[in-house]
């Protein structure tokens, strides 16, 4: 009975300081902060938790935070890389989140092209199909140049194309937790 009252106690004291039990739910709060220290660290927390609602959050990041979404795309691709399971018949979660943010029109063409740069990271040919699409690519009514150029050269990564092209996060470079999350190289500019 003590045991169960010291429980309770600690529960009841760890809901009045604001700490939640579930570390999903304050990082998911964490994420939308004004703070971008706060969102950086949340992002980073993310990466190393594993739990499949970290990537629809970390999906969230990539497609509208103009300040960490980058950190967010190599997060993305460190959990792509992650996803155990061979058979290319199953679907890769990540692929599938971060091909459905390639494929949002609506969204800004950056938000896009670095999708389509995780994907060719990850390595994963299940992205074939979103970067097919990905190089036919619109915003509004003209061609989305930038996210088009992203798509070949991550089908490239992954080897749809006879030319092959090097992974700018190397294999086994993002494994295990992480203290900090490396700098994706910089997207081309608009023209």
């Amino acid at each position: 009975m003590k045991i169960i009252a010291v429980a309770m106690a600690l529960t009841v004291l760890a809901l009045l300081t604001g700490c939640a039990l579930d570390p999903i739910e304050r990082l998911s709060e964490d994420i939308k902060s004004q703070d971008q220290k706060v969102r950086e660290t949340a992002v980073l927390r993310l990466a190393n938790i594993d739990d499949d609602r970290t990537i629809d959050l970390l999906a969230e990041v990539l497609e509208s935070d103009d300040e960490v979404f980058d950190m967010a795309a190599v997060a993305l691709v460190k959990k792509g890389r992650e996803v155990k399971e061979p058979d290319p018949k199953k679907p890769n979660p990540v692929v599938e989140t971060v091909g459905k943010v390639l494929k949002n029109a609506h969204l800004a063409e950056k938000f896009r092209t670095r999708a389509a740069w995780v994907l060719g990271e990850i390595g994963d040919r299940r992205a074939i199909p979103p970067l097919q699409a990905g190089q036919a690519a619109l915003t509004g009514d003209k061609e989305a140049l930038l996210v088009r150029d992203m798509s070949k050269q991550s089908l490239e990564k992954i080897g749809f194309f006879s030319d092959g092209r090097k992974f700018d996060l190397g294999m086994g470079t993002l494994e295990g937790e992480l203290s900090t999350l490396p700098e994706p190289p910089p997207l081309p500019a608009a023209s």
